[in-house]
């Protein structure tokens, strides 16, 4: 066993923990502890505690593969784990395969990750690009109480974004009806735009019913308040919607946009429910970037736990027996049972997607975290089968 058979099994962390994005890593990191603490108090994994550091990424590449580097090196530690940016990921992912460690993917979604650029000590316990697109994809071609015809595609430049402009279109070809079509497509620099009116002004001029974004953060924000704030009355496809800090700024102009996820807060199974209630009475004084469990946290929460499971069937940190362990192996959820694929290390998983919705119609079990913001209306699920992406599509090397 790698670190020794006593001691804490450490777990590094490379979330933004300064900036205006913080408050995302802070979410991220909120989901680890619960996850951490909960599984400690059962006595840990294989007899020892979990342990878990956090280092810095600013969001930036090469900051967080010199703390990964760090991490590994100097801390010891047994594990890596990204949950913010795709090209925090990717930069982690490789400093983990060159020093045989596994790199957990909470939330990194670009699909090269367990794609083209692949490593087999690379698990992601999220959505991919293609998947989280599909949601979207699958919900206004099919759900959608009326059945937009026109849609303009706006993301941001960089490989997270390119990837879900690319899984949006990829999807959208297969299942849409025959009226519908993409009547634009643009991208612009991430958390970089000060002006989102030149943007808004041609997604009006092109007639769009639907704007599909992943952008997140204080791009989403700035989107959204410009767009209601120049009159326009597109529906919004989000990725990332389910943000309590961007939709508190934002307020009644985000209402009747659309959000999609595998988990969102709103989902209605038993198993959520007890998990909200657990992380009501754990972050009872939270502050608002975690006090509901929804966007980055309950991935996070879902991906430690998930290791810890494997850890222990494996009964060894050693690389190779974590890999065997993990490949086939499933989760139940508070979303429903998710499976990592073999061949490509990628979670099979359900996806959810709700509409915002006013402070009085929020569902009851959101209400008790004392939300007066519009916020996530009742999920409604879309199938594992209508997002998972045959593996001879995904690049990955394996199956190449």
């Amino acid at each position: 066993m790698r670190s020794g058979s006593t001691g804490p099994i450490k777990l590094g962390i490379v979330e933004p923990q300064s900036g205006p994005l913080k408050y995302i890593g802070d979410n991220c990191i909120a989901g680890v502890r619960f996850a951490v603490e909960r599984i400690n108090a059962a006595g840990g994994v294989l007899g020892r505690p979990l342990e878990f550091l956090v280092a810095d990424s600013e969001l930036t590449a090469e900051i967080a593969a010199r703390c990964a580097t760090d991490l590994v090196l100097d801390a010891k530690v047994d594990v890596l784990v990204v949950n913010t940016g795709s090209h925090v990921g990717t930069a982690v992912a490789q400093v983990a395969a060159r020093h045989k460690r596994l790199f957990v993917s909470a939330g990194a979604e670009a699909r090269e990750l367990t794609g083209e650029e692949f490593f087999e000590t690379t698990f992601r316990c999220c959505l991919s690009t293609d998947m989280h697109a599909a949601v979207l994809a699958v919900y206004f071609a099919r759900l959608a109480p009326r059945r937009p015809t026109t849609f303009y595609l706006l993301h941001p430049d960089y490989a997270f974004g390119r990837a879900a402009a690319a899984g949006f279109k990829q999807a959208f070809g297969r299942i849409k009806g025959a009226a519908q079509r993409i009547v634009g497509e643009e991208f612009h620099p991430l958390q970089a735009v000060r002006d989102f009116g030149p943007a808004i002004a041609r997604i009006m001029a092109a007639g769009a019913e639907v704007v599909i974004t992943s952008d997140w953060g204080q791009d989403l924000r700035l989107l959204l308040q410009e767009g209601a704030a120049l009159g326009w009355t597109v529906t919004v496809g989000s990725f990332f919607l389910n943000d309590p800090t961007v939709l508190a700024t934002v307020g009644r102009a985000a209402i009747g946009h659309v959000t999609a996820m595998e988990y969102l807060g709103s989902i209605a199974t038993a198993e959520n429910q007890e998990f909200l209630r657990a992380w009501r009475a754990r972050y009872p004084e939270a502050p608002l970037s975690h006090r509901c469990p929804d966007f980055g946290a309950a991935r996070s929460y879902y991906a430690i736990v998930w290791l810890a499971d494997v850890i222990a069937q494996a009964r060894s940190l050693e690389t190779e027996r974590l890999i065997k362990a993990w490949e086939g192996s499933r989760l139940r959820t508070a979303w429903g049972e998710v499976e990592m694929r073999r061949d490509d290390h990628q979670m099979l998983s359900p996806g959810h997607v709700a509409q915002i919705v006013a402070p009085d119609q929020i569902p009851a079990e959101l209400r008790a975290f004392g939300l007066q913001f519009p916020y996530l209306g009742r999920a409604t699920r879309i199938a594992r089968e209508d997002l998972t992406i045959p593996l001879t599509e995904t690049g990955n090397p394996r199956v190449a």
